[in-house]
């Protein structure tokens, strides 16, 4: 991911994916998760994890909340793919490290272990307002060392199970597109004429997808 020069010791990531431009659907799920990201001040740190089957659009929708959450996390946003839906989820000392990278430290200041590097993590971010996308996620055990200590910063996080066992996360479950979402997706990917002349044919189309983007 990019980074931006935040001072002479201060390393502001950059790292969120590009948002799709013509993303459409969920609306009320954009409201509720923005919301929830941009806590007022001083309280719990926020944390939101959606859920959906393969597919959804979980990770779509993460990203583009991330990016309109930007301007309230002015220290930088985090990003990682943790691969939790595959048969090599990513090691959590392992993102640690690339995070701590991330913020500016050292490979010679990063210390081994994984109880050490959450450790240093929730200092670095201590005081700061970033944003921390975790993608894919397996379980929350792959989760807790990654996120936020303190409240200022937030993570949202994708997976294809329930994070019930995640303590203080707002949980979202993240449906199919409703007919008329859908149609409205491949109204934009088409063409707005063509499908508003074969409308039926339309809804035939975005039937067989299963209502998926």
């Amino acid at each position: 991911g990019g980074t931006e020069s935040a001072g002479p010791h201060l390393i502001r990531p950059a790292q969120l994916p590009a948002t799709v431009p013509d993303f459409t659907g969920h609306a009320s799920f954009v409201r509720e998760l923005s919301a929830r990201l941009c806590a007022p001040e001083g309280s719990v740190m926020a944390v939101s994890a959606l859920a959906g089957i393969g597919g959804v659009g979980k990770t779509t929708l993460a990203v583009h909340v991330a990016h309109e959450a930007r301007p309230q996390f002015p220290d930088g946003q985090l990003y990682t793919d943790l691969q939790g839906a595959g048969n090599r989820a990513a090691e959590p000392v392992a993102v640690l490290g690339s995070f701590l990278r991330a913020l500016g430290l050292a490979d010679s200041a990063i210390p081994d272990t994984l109880d050490e590097r959450a450790a240093l993590y929730r200092s670095a971010l201590a005081g700061r307002k970033i944003l921390v996308l975790l993608d894919n996620a397996r379980d929350a055990a792959q989760i807790r060392p990654l996120l936020p200590g303190t409240p200022g910063s937030a993570a949202l996080i994708t997976s294809r199970v329930r994070m019930v066992d995640l303590a203080g996360a707002h949980l979202v479950d993240l449906d199919v597109m409703s007919p008329d979402e859908a149609l409205r997706l491949f109204r934009r990917i088409v063409g707005s004429e063509r499908v508003d002349k074969e409308r039926e044919a339309a809804l035939d189309v975005v039937a067989a997808c299963g209502f998926l983007p």
